[in-house]
């Protein structure tokens, strides 16, 4: 069913044309969760307007378009409209330009003053670029990951690792390797015993530090077979 037959995107915000949506086709958002390996957080928070609980752009841009493909919804459409949501979030209102007066001077920048100040400007600015600079390079790679989520149970012991990462990581599971893509994307099927299984997975870049995530997953134990009764003579 598609979610805009009644409104357009101009009149709903994003979070609502996809609620709306859920709930036209009685979902849950458990049942989505499962259904798109968008995580529930991310989808309450889409929902909710909570902008501010959704990752970087590039990744909440991939989550709306497969929620929105989902629904039936135009995923560049939806895409579009949470970026402009986005920017309007994050724009801070003008601040008024403070105001200085000495009543009965005026004040007038010496050269000397003025060369001075432009030089310490020039210096913070490279003493900020190179700090940034640093900070990029030690900054840990983002990482998402659709499945498997904490504490979530497989009847099957094969239990796909899915996710997104930042080109060029280095990314592994309890030490094992995983290949990615080179778009970031990831998936692996791990191969996993009955019971309770902690996962390590591990991102890191050249020089960077490491992105570390734990999770907790339970695969359930196989049920017996029924097994032939015997007949007493």
């Amino acid at each position: 069913m598609v979610a805009f037959q009644q409104k357009s995107l101009d009149d709903l915000s994003i979070g609502e044309a996809l609620r709306l949506a859920r709930e036209e086709r009685g979902e849950s958002i458990e049942d989505v969760e499962r259904l798109t390996h968008v995580g529930k957080k991310f989808v309450y928070a889409l929902e909710a307007n909570d902008l501010g609980k959704l990752p970087e752009p590039v990744y909440a841009k991939k989550f709306v378009k497969a929620l929105a493909k989902h629904y039936g919804i135009d995923p560049e459409a939806a895409s579009d409209a949470l970026q402009k949501e986005m920017a309007v979030s994050v724009e801070a209102p003008a601040a008024g330009r403070p105001v200085n007066f000495v009543e009965g001077r005026s004040l007038v920048a010496s050269p000397i003053l003025f060369k001075s100040a432009a030089l310490g400007a020039v210096f913070l600015a490279i003493i900020g670029y190179f700090a940034y600079s640093v900070h990029a390079i030690l900054k840990p790679p983002a990482v998402t990951l659709y499945s498997p989520h904490d504490d979530q149970v497989f009847a099957d012991n094969r239990v796909a690792l899915e996710g997104l990462t930042e080109p060029e990581v280095d990314l592994s599971v309890n030490g094992e390797p995983v290949l990615i893509e080179a778009d970031g994307s990831f998936k692996d099927i791990l191969n996993l015993p009955p019971g309770v299984s902690h996962l390590r997975v591990i991102a890191k870049k050249r020089h960077s530090r490491e992105k570390e995530i734990l999770l907790k997953v339970v695969v359930e134990e196989p049920k017996p077979t029924a097994s032939a009764t015997t007949t007493e003579p």
